[in-house]
């Protein structure tokens, strides 16, 4: 028996309906942080029987609970996107994985030394075989290059601007979109008509 599904999963299933207040969303957030604090080891085993399961989708909420007290939870963090990334490579239609990336902006800005591990992390996954880890990579990875504690900025940033010319038109396109957004793209750079193109009759990435 999930203990954890069974007190919080009703809650989590319904967190962003429009009718929660902000008041009932924050006691939710305190209670699963209090719940996790409680017995850690039991809490991460009970997680990742439904890390990524699509009818509860945990992640949005946990992970803001969490980001509370990273002191505690912040390798925690770099866990569970390695479960992220391994889960992904597991199957051919990762979108419903990939996009908990997103969850992680909680803690773009915390300046304890986990952040650098989970930079790291997306660093190696840019040079990714698979287009869809790319592409999801790019569009998460850029909003760690105004932390402080991310050392090896330049070196995102440079290996950002190499996929400017990756061998995919999709990769290409995103990573125009989110170099442009952080005022990073090289003097005279311009996406290739064909890309432009592919993007209008496709649909952009």
């Amino acid at each position: 028996m999930n203990q954890f599904v069974n007190r919080f999963g009703d809650t989590i299933a319904n967190f962003w309906d429009k009718g929660a207040s902000e008041a009932e969303k924050q006691k939710t957030i305190t209670d699963i942080l209090a719940y996790a604090n409680l017995n850690p080891q039991k809490f991460k085993a009970e997680l990742r029987e439904v890390l990524f399961n699509p009818e509860l989708d945990p992640l949005s909420v946990v992970l803001e609970a969490l980001s509370k007290d990273t002191d505690t939870w912040g390798d925690f963090f770099v866990q569970v996107l390695d479960d992220i990334f391994d889960a992904a490579y597991a199957t051919d239609k990762a979108d419903g994985i990939l996009f908990n990336l997103a969850e992680f902006y909680y803690i773009e800005n915390d300046t304890r030394p986990f952040v650098q591990k989970i930079a790291d992390r997306l660093l190696k996954e840019l040079d990714s075989p698979r287009v869809d880890i790319r592409i999801e990579v790019i569009k998460n990875i850029t909003g760690y290059l105004l932390n402080s504690s991310v050392k090896n900025k330049l070196a995102i940033t440079n290996r950002l601007i190499d996929k400017l010319d990756d061998d995919n038109w999709k990769v290409r396109c995103v990573t125009f979109q989110y170099l442009a957004a952080e005022n990073l793209l090289p003097q005279g750079a311009k996406l290739k008509l064909s890309d432009k193109l592919l993007g209008f009759l496709v649909g952009h990435p």
